[in-house]
């Protein structure tokens, strides 16, 4: 249950900032890759996954399928399996070459905005506040780490 919050929680998190292009997977360093953004910075987990099933994938049929496609049915299959609901995913997306550092940094919603924020930024992406619901209650599946006090 946790990793298909945390296989979802990554393809939110690449399709908000610069459409489905899983250039959240791409590799860099704390200036240019998405990874290192205070949105997905000890948030965003399941990387491995990911890479374990893309070489699965290319191992089967090398050069044929995007790292965009597997997150986006990784997500799918991820929920489906934890007793979520299907839903068609098309194919055909394109990976992206370059990371959106600035946009990752500042177009995802940030857990202390303020909710017309929250509505501004899923606006600013083509969403609508039935999306930010669904989108919003869909980072609540999963299981959380209890905090500890040190």
């Amino acid at each position: 249950m946790r990793m298909a919050a945390s296989l979802l929680r990554l393809h939110f998190h690449d399709c908000f900032v610069s459409g489905c292009d899983a250039s959240l997977l791409l590799d860099g360093n704390s200036n240019t890759s998405e990874k290192f953004t205070p949105a997905n910075l000890n948030s965003a987990r399941g990387f491995e996954v990911i890479d374990n099933i893309k070489t699965a994938v290319e191992n089967a049929c090398s050069g044929v399928v995007s790292c965009a496609d597997i997150l986006a049915i990784a997500a799918r299959d991820s929920v489906l399996l934890s007793g979520g609901p299907f839903w068609k995913v098309l194919l055909g997306r394109r990976g992206g070459l370059a990371a959106n550092f600035s946009g990752s940094s500042t177009a995802l919603p940030a857990p202390f905005d303020s909710l017309n924020t929250i509505i501004s930024k899923f606006q600013a992406v083509g969403l609508n506040i039935t999306d930010v619901v669904s989108l919003s209650g869909a980072h609540t599946i999963g299981l959380v780490q209890p905090l500890t006090t040190d």
